[in-house]
C-alpha cells in the first residue's frame, strides 16, 4: 500500500491544519474532558490509529462505521480513518441494532469502532466488516483500542512526522453521517472538499479575534457538530469541550467561567439556561432548522440555520438595538422553486457543505436534490413567504 505526499488540493487540508496546530501548540489541550488530550497526544494517536487500520489491510476508500458515545475515542477514530485515506461512518448510539446493521451494510463497512457490549450479534450479520475495535467493553472477538493504537503509526518508518497521508479526491466520499430522523436512521454523504468548507466556515462563522474554543452541547455523530463544531474547533486551533451529557448548570459555569468564545445550543437548551442579559458580551450560538423562525428574548445570541442536508446555510445576529438580521454564510447560494400544481414557493439553497446525497436512498436523494441551470440545489422545504 502505497502514499501520498501532501498535496493542498485534496483532504489532507484538514490533516495539515491539524500537524501544523500540533508544532504549534503542542502541550495545549485540544479535547477537554474526563482525561484532557492535548494536541501533541491526539496527533499521535490519530496516526496509531491510522497506523491500525493499514496493519490489517484496510485501505483508502474502505469504510469505517463508528458509534461510540466517548467523545476522544470518537474523533481520534474519525481523524485517524481519514488519515488512512477511508471513510467514516458515523452511526449514532441510540440507533437499535437492525438500523446499524443496515448502515454497515449499505456502506460496506470493512471495520466496526463501537463501546456497545453486544457488539458480535452485529458482526455476526455483517459481512464486509472483518475487524470489530471495542471502546471500554469486551474485546472478546475485537481487538481492544488501547491494544489497537499499540503500533508505529502510518508511517513505515515510525517517525510520526505526518509527511505521509493517503490522499483522496475531492468529490470522493470523506464522511457519512447516520442522522436520527423522524423515519429512521438516513446515512448523509459528504466530500472532501465539503469536510474542508464546513471546518472552515466553522472556525471563522461567529469571527473570533484571538482563537476560541468551543463548547458542544449536540450528538458528536450529528454532522453539523462533528463538521462545524469539533473538527473546526480542534483543527483551527481550540479547545472543544465535548458534553455528552447536557446539563444547564454545568453550560452555565462554563459559558460563564471559561469565556467560552463559541457556544451551539439547541433551542430547547437556550431556553433553559437563561442566559445573562443582552448586556454580556459573551458569543453564544442557537443552532436551528434552516426553517425556524422562533420569537425569543433579545439575549447576547447569534443564530445559526441548517441542517444535516445543506450544512450550514444563514446566520442571524441581533445588533444593539435589539433588530435582527439574516445573511448567508459565505459561499452559500438561495434561489426559489415555485410548484405549478400547487402554486407553493420553496427555498432552495447551495453552498460548500451541502450532502453528495443520501446513501443507498437514491429515490429520496432524487426528491430532495433538484439540478436548476446545471447547478445542483438542496429543497429546505421551507415556504419562501416564511423565510424572511
Amino acid at each position: 500500500m502505497g502514499t501520498t505526499r501532501l498535496r493542498e488540493t485534496h483532504m489532507t487540508n484538514v490533516l495539515v491544519k491539524l500537524r501544523e496546530t500540533v508544532m504549534d501548540r503542542q502541550s495545549e489541550t485540544a479535547l477537554e474532558g474526563e482525561q484532557s488530550v492535548t494536541f501533541s497526544t491526539l496527533w499521535s494517536r490519530t496516526d496509531a490509529f491510522a497506523g491500525g487500520l493499514a496493519d490489517t489491510d484496510i485501505t483508502a476508500g474502505d469504510a469505517v462505521g463508528i458509534r461510540l458515545s466517548t467523545p476522544g475515542a470518537f474523533i481520534i477514530s474519525v481523524l485517524g480513518t481519514l488519515r488512512n485515506g477511508c471513510v467514516p461512518v458515523t452511526i449514532p448510539p441510540t440507533a437499535p441494532t437492525e438500523e446499524v446493521i443496515d448502515a454497515l451494510e449499505e456502506t460496506n463497512a470493512a471495520a466496526y469502532v463501537t463501546d456497545d457490549p453486544s457488539f458480535l450479534s452485529i458482526l455476526n450479520q455483517v459481512r464486509s466488516t472483518r475487524l470489530a475495535v471495542t471502546v471500554d467493553c469486551d474485546a472478546f472477538l475485537g481487538v481492544d483500542f488501547t491494544t489497537f493504537l499499540d503500533n508505529d503509526g502510518i508511517n513505515g518508518a515510525g517517525s510520526r512526522t505526518g509527511i505521509d497521508i493517503l490522499s483522496r479526491a475531492d468529490d470522493d466520499d470523506a464522511v457519512i453521517c447516520y442522522v436520527d430522523t423522524d423515519r429512521g436512521h438516513r446515512g448523509v454523504s459528504y466530500s472532501h472538499s465539503t469536510v474542508v468548507a464546513a471546518t472552515d466556515v466553522g472556525s471563522s462563522v461567529l469571527d473570533p479575534v484571538d482563537g476560541f474554543t468551543h463548547l458542544g452541547s449536540r450528538p458528536l455523530w450529528d454532522p453539523l457538530e462533528l463538521l462545524y463544531g469539533s473538527l473546526a474547533t480542534i483543527l483551527h486551533g481550540g479547545c472543544y469541550y465535548p458534553l455528552s451529557t447536557w446539563d444547564a448548570e454545568r453550560v452555565r459555569g462554563l459559558v460563564v467561567t471559561d469565556a467560552v468564545d463559541r457556544t451551539f445550543l439547541s433551542p430547547d437548551q437556550y431556553e433553559a439556561l437563561e442566559l445573562p442579559d443582552s448586556e454580556s458580551d459573551l458569543a453564544v450560538g442557537i443552532l436551528e432548522s434552516t426553517g425556524a423562525r422562533v420569537d425569543r428574548p433579545s439575549m447576547a445570541a447569534t443564530r445559526l440555520y441548517g441542517t444535516p442536508e445543506t450544512g450550514l446555510t444563514h446566520i442571524e445576529t441581533t445588533d444593539s438595538a435589539g433588530d435582527s438580521s439574516v445573511e448567508t454564510l459565505p459561499g452559500v447560494r438561495q434561489r426559489q422553486l415555485t410548484d405549478d400544481t400547487s402554486e407553493r414557493t420553496e427555498l432552495l439553497v447551495s453552498g460548500p457543505a451541502t450532502m453528495n446525497g443520501y446513501v443507498s436512498r437514491p429515490k429520496l436523494t432524487e426528491r430532495t436534490m433538484r439540478s436548476v441551470d446545471d447547478h445542483s440545489w438542496i429543497r429546505t422545504g421551507v415556504s419562501v413567504e416564511n423565510h424572511s
